[in-house]
């Protein structure tokens, strides 16, 4: 098990990113009010070598569209290829904190 923390500014507030992984599994906290937001089980699913598709499921919480929307593209951004728990708990979901997330992302992975 690898296991890392870090703290960012993004876009002027605090997040603190939290990443483990496992043999089989990465485990992904990113948080700007220090709570755990909806929990996702994200699986790959691939349909061609160009297009990696994701199954997700709501572990934890209340299932929102624009969340599962973010999760698939930090996923994609990041080429995971293997099952992934993930909480995003953020105040801005425009592109440059969903971008500066992956960055800090890919960083710790």
């Amino acid at each position: 098990m690898n296991f890392k923390t870090v703290a960012a500014l993004l876009d002027g507030v605090h997040t603190d990113f939290v990443v483990s992984v496992f043999e089989d599994t990465i485990f992904i906290a990113v948080t700007q009010n220090s709570k755990l937001g909806t929990l996702y089980l994200v699986k790959p699913d691939c349909y061609s070598s160009e297009d990696q598709g994701y199954d997700i499921k709501v572990l934890f919480g209340r299932d929102d569209d624009t969340q599962t929307s973010n999760i698939v593209s930090l996923m994609r951004g990041l080429n995971v290829d293997c099952k992934t728990i993930i909480s995003l708990m953020i105040n801005n979901n425009n592109f440059r904190t969903l971008r500066a997330i992956q960055q800090v992302l890919s960083y710790l992975m």
